[in-house]
């Protein structure tokens, strides 16, 4: 079976999808599809160390749910300017890699609760079943962000997610040893317009799991909340480590879409952040 075959199988099962008004994010990153499929290793960003790996297994299908040549949307002129992207693009050619970015269509259309969200977003039905939680949602099954819990401290909730996710440690707001019985997954928190939208939703979980954080909008209402002794506590992994286990969930699924004895095999980026801490901590 090629690769454009299975990339073909993919896309033909994530339908219906309809991209935004600015195109689809969804494309080949590297590499030529006219080549047998040897393997497919699914990822949540093909690093140049997730690229090694792939070799070592002999996979030459890779699928990336984020974009590989550092957030640019203009490949070219980041692979014209930057030795880095131009070694990580030679290793995948040199070894006769395809990577496939796979993001929109995992994500599904539509926000939660709209009508014209068809398909689940399995990037959060994924963290869902691979943390266990199908019967603790409280919002939309289809993309679950909210959760209730049996009332946990939130140190319990840090030190569950740090095993599930696979983490060196977390970065935490806010105070660790309240009782949570609510989880909230903040999705980006980046100083924009949409913060304030968040901050009014943090209103309703005990602890907060946002991707990124930015100190004057999200973070400042939780430390304060905190301080007038709220239960509330936000306990920050950074976007690749949470989506990761929506990329694990999709290593599951993707034999019942590929139909074909091909090995799929889960490739983590593994936690981006190390940890200094002061010996004041």
């Amino acid at each position: 079976m090629k690769i454009s075959e299975v990339l073909t199988q993919l896309m033909a099962w994530h339908e219906p999808f309809e991209p935004s008004a600015h195109g689809s994010r969804d494309q080949i990153l590297v590499g030529d599809p006219d080549q047998e499929c040897t393997g497919i290793g699914v990822t949540v960003c093909a690093t140049y160390e997730v690229l090694e790996a792939a070799v070592r297994q002999h996979l030459n299908l890779i699928i990336s749910h984020e974009s590989i040549f550092f957030g640019s949307s203009n490949t070219e002129d980041m692979l014209q300017s930057n030795e880095v992207a131009r070694k990580k693009k030679q290793f995948a050619e040199q070894y006769g890699l395809v990577v496939w970015r796979d993001h929109d269509r995992l994500h599904g259309n539509g926000q939660p609760f709209h009508p014209q969200r068809i398909n689940p977003d399995y990037i959060f039905t994924g963290i869902m079943k691979e943390l266990g939680g199908e019967n603790q949602v409280a919002d939309d099954p289809l993309k679950p962000l909210l959760y209730q819990i049996a009332p946990i401290s939130a140190r319990q909730l840090a030190d569950f997610l740090m095993d599930r996710f696979q983490l060196n440690g977390l970065r935490v707001v806010g105070n660790l040893d309240c009782q949570v019985s609510t989880v909230l997954f903040c999705e980006h928190v980046m100083g924009s317009a949409k913060d304030k939208e968040i901050i009014q939703r943090a209103q309703q979980a005990d602890a907060l799991i946002p991707f990124e954080i930015c100190d004057y909008t999200l973070t400042q209402y939780v430390k304060d909340a905190a301080a007038q002794g709220e239960s509330k506590v936000l306990l920050e992994m950074g976007h690749f480590n949470c989506e990761e286990l929506g990329m694990k969930a999709m290593a599951r699924w993707l034999p019942e879409v590929i139909q074909q004895p091909l090995p799929i095999t889960f490739l983590p980026a593994q936690d981006l952040f190390h940890y200094l801490l002061s010996a004041k901590a």
